[in-house]
This record gives structure tokens, sequence and C-alpha cells, in this order.
């Protein structure tokens, strides 16, 4: 596997690990005193390149019952479909037919969920 394709399977794989990986890339405790640019090399575009092909990371809810907290994704009946819950209140509802529009969104908020800032 590529350092490339590395990093993008860290920042599409949310709870933490685009920390965890940054810390042991650096060989520190903590990123306070450091960037994530320092570790993070690819772009938003190169997100997005790879999951085009690869599709995306399966997510762990594949439902609107889940009860989860957090981002959701998935495909019913041909239509992606993407939320927010926190607290059992759902938000930021979207649905979407085209597969790469879906699949840009998704990916976006992966990144941004990574928490590297690197958007």
């Amino acid at each position: 596997m590529s350092d490339k394709e590395k990093q993008i399977k860290v920042l599409l794989g949310g709870r933490g690990r685009a920390y965890d990986y940054a810390c042991q890339t650096l060989g520190v405790d903590n990123m306070m005193h450091h960037s994530y640019a320092d570790v993070f090399t690819v772009s938003e575009a190169d997100v997005y390149d790879y999951i085009l092909k690869n599709g995306l990371p399966e997510s762990e809810d594949t439902s609107k019952e889940s009860l989860k907290e957090g981002f959701h994704y998935y495909k019913e009946d041909g239509r992606w479909h993407t939320f927010f819950r926190e607290r059992n209140y759902i938000f930021d509802e979207k649905s979407f037919e085209d597969d790469t529009e879906a699949r840009k969104y998704i990916a976006g908020r992966l990144i941004r969920l990574s928490g590297t800032g690197l958007y």
C-alpha cells in the first residue's frame, strides 16, 4: 500500500485514527505543537479520486434506525442517504440519486470529521 493510499484510508477511517496516525508518524505524544500538514500530504481531490475508484469505506450503521451517534450514510433503493444523529436527534439529512455527488459529499464529511483541518 502506498503512503498516499494509507493517508487516505486513515482520513476516511474516523474515530481518532488521523490523530493516532499523526502522533505515531511524528513520534510525539500529542499534536498540540505540530501540524497535520506535516503528515497528510494528500489533497481532497486525491481522496475523491480514491473513493471514485475504490468506493467508500463501509459505514458501521446501514440504516436510519441505527441509534449510534455521529455521521451515518447508507445506500437504499438506489439512493444514498446521510444524516447526523446526536442525543437521538437527527439533523442535516440529505439524499442523493447520483453516486458521484453522494460519494463526494460523504468523503468531504469524513475528511472534516477527521479533525485535521485539511480541507
